[in-house]
């Protein structure tokens, strides 16, 4: 449930927040996997501190692990995303092999506005859940989110293939119904898309991209009439 709120979340925030292009660079802590840079004897032995005090507080590492993801959720649904990411971080530090690390790590990513970075580490926490189907519909969005910066063909096929093996994992997959929504928004087929979305909707209609849904709208009505008129829809995203 947690990951599920904190997708929502994700999805509600990453038009917002455009830290891409932010002047001033993140600082590594904030930056997944502490910005893969090699650390200073000062922050070597910040590490060891905080590991032995880890273990002392609890029984394993991948529990403590645990612990920190958990607290990384709760910051990254209250949207204090720089908190969530040192969390996700910290969590990381104690168990490398936590594959919802990974999964955050890419989430965070395409919040930030850099989803094609974002690939690396969804494709990571895939190793360890090829089968999960939040984190496939995860990916798809992302391949989506690539696509709508730089639209390639290969992008889209992505995003279609990624999408399709998250409903045949789980069809009741709101976000990737949504997704397949938007895929067949970019192949011209609207009144699929729109099948698609009804059946997101009807799913889970706090995941609905309302931005998506008013340019769905511009090339096509709504044929169940439950968007009738563009007021509507704004009234609805309200």
């Amino acid at each position: 449930m947690k990951r599920i709120l904190a997708t929502i979340v994700v999805c509600l925030t990453a038009v917002a927040f455009t830290f891409a292009q932010e002047a001033t660079p993140l600082p590594a802590k904030v930056l997944p996997m502490f910005g893969k840079i090699a650390k200073t004897e000062a922050q070597q032995k910040s590490d060891e501190k905080f590991l032995k005090s880890s273990d002392a507080s609890f029984s394993t590492r991948p529990e403590a692990s645990k612990f920190f993801m958990e607290r990384g959720w709760q910051y990254l649904n209250e949207g204090q995303i720089d908190t969530a990411m040192h969390r996700f971080n910290l969590a990381w530090l104690l168990n490398p092999d936590n594959s919802e690390t990974y999964w955050a790590f890419g989430l965070v990513t395409v919040a930030r506005g850099n989803p094609a970075e974002a690939v690396e580490y969804y494709q990571k926490a895939l190793s360890y859940e090829p089968k999960n189907a939040l984190l496939l519909s995860d990916l798809a969005n992302c391949y989506l989110a690539i696509y709508n910066q730089n639209p390639k063909k290969k992008t889209l096929k992505q995003a279609t293939a990624y999408t399709q093996q998250a409903l045949a994992a789980d069809a009741q997959n709101a976000f990737a119904c949504f997704a397949m929504s938007q895929v067949e928004y970019h192949n011209k087929k609207y009144a699929e898309a729109w099948t698609w979305l009804h059946k997101g909707r009807e799913l889970n209609i706090t995941a609905m991209d309302y931005t998506y849904l008013m340019q769905l709208i511009e090339k096509m009505p709504d044929p169940k009439g439950f968007f009738n008129q563009k007021e509507q829809a704004e009234e609805q995203s309200e």
